[in-house]
């Protein structure tokens, strides 16, 4: 955002605010007066009090001195919980997930926003891309978060808020938006990317992304893609419906979606276990790092009475990936697949690992020791 380019030639003083982390803002209203008054970016921190890695990341993230230091010196940092006070200001942005951080240039004309979602553990990789997006020109926005809020329906704002309301089924959302087609661009995006939408529905602002992409910029554009790829795919009732949904996602979602990905997941959750298994034995499961076989895994970990020649085949592949710096969580898994075929001894073996690797206590490796008694 070009409006930092100034700022960062400013003398800025180091204190011990820095051992501390960030210093956030508490307060959207005053955070806003003092991003306009002091020329820079906001860093915007949505979280909700039953996040746990929102926690993490405060512990983490947002203590790491150099994500401090250029918070602290160059941004206008503020902390807001989603469903609480912070409720108002994040109707205007619309975090689907938590965390979610925003970096906001309220000066900037268009103005401009990055979304950030979810936890990131990187923290230098984190602040490069914050940076890299505080210098860009990119992110423009078609709307004002900083001028007076239009009105949302309440079905838009009780997500932001304590008192939820059951999500309208997507035919009520159709009548809605039939009934205010004049309605504030703001205010249909906000029902278009917060509703579950008909697929006629989804297709039609698809077709219109020149304009959606336009006004709610291009993080938040993405992040719209993507959630409707994956509801799309995991719509799929069965293999001969997927490959349709899979199309979608490889027309529309762009360098970071992966339709093979993507299917391994369908399987997961529809326990296709056979059908996730070719996906593995393959020369795109044989890239996959380890946590991600783990996430795909452990869903037949879990499986009471699952074939015992199925788990032993999710185990044979999970222990070919596996490595004496793994992390404990995923030998873990590998106990229970091993359990799962059929292999107590080798079972006990990798749990007490587990165990021991973890500092002597692995709550799910211990129910398994216990579970074979």
């Amino acid at each position: 955002m070009r409006t930092l380019l100034t700022t960062l030639f400013v003398a800025a003083t180091l204190s011990g605010a820095f051992g501390q982390g960030i210093v956030f803002e508490t307060d959207w209203t005053k955070a806003l007066e003092r991003a306009k008054a002091e020329r820079k970016p906001m860093l915007i921190d949505f979280y909700t009090d039953w996040c746990g890695w929102c926690k993490v990341q405060d512990t983490t993230t947002w203590k790491d001195l150099n994500v401090a230091r250029f918070a602290n010196n160059y941004l206008v940092p503020v902390k807001l919980d989603a469903e609480r006070e912070g409720g108002a200001a994040a109707v205007r942005f619309r975090p689907t997930g938590y965390p979610t951080v925003v970096l906001y240039d309220p000066n900037s004309t268009p103005q401009r926003a990055a979304y950030y979602v979810g936890y990131n553990a990187d923290a230098a990789k984190y602040l490069e891309q914050i940076k890299a997006d505080a210098y860009s020109s990119n992110g423009a926005i078609g709307f004002m978060p900083d001028q007076a809020s239009p009105e949302f329906p309440d079905f838009v704002r009780s997500r932001y808020s304590k008192q939820r309301v059951k999500a309208p089924a997507p035919e009520v959302i159709e009548a809605w938006l039939a009934e205010h087609p004049d309605a504030p661009a703001e205010v249909q995006w906000a029902v278009l990317s917060l509703a579950n939408l008909t697929t006629v529905r989804a297709d039609a602002v698809v077709a219109d992304a020149s304009r959606w992409k336009t006004f709610a910029g291009e993080s938040a554009w993405n992040s719209f893609i993507e959630n409707q790829i994956f509801k799309r795919v995991m719509a799929a009732p069965t293999q001969i419906e997927l490959p349709a949904a899979l199309q979608f996602a490889a027309k529309h979602g762009g360098p970071n979606i992966d339709p093979t990905q993507l299917a391994a997941q369908w399987g997961a959750r529809k326990k296709d276990w056979a059908y996730l298994l070719l996906l593995l034995d393959s020369d795109w499961g044989a890239k996959l790092e380890l946590a991600q076989l783990n996430s795909l895994l452990w869903p037949i970990a879990e499986t009471e009475g699952i074939d015992t020649e199925l788990a032993l085949r999710a185990a044979r592949f999970m222990g070919a990936k596996l490595t004496g710096n793994a992390d404990p969580s995923f030998r873990d898994t590998y106990a229970w697949l091993l359990f799962r075929a059929g292999k107590t001894k080798e079972a006990k073996a990798q749990a007490k690992q587990a165990i021991a690797e973890s500092g002597g206590k692995l709550d799910s490796s211990e129910e398994l020791l216990a579970k074979m008694k």
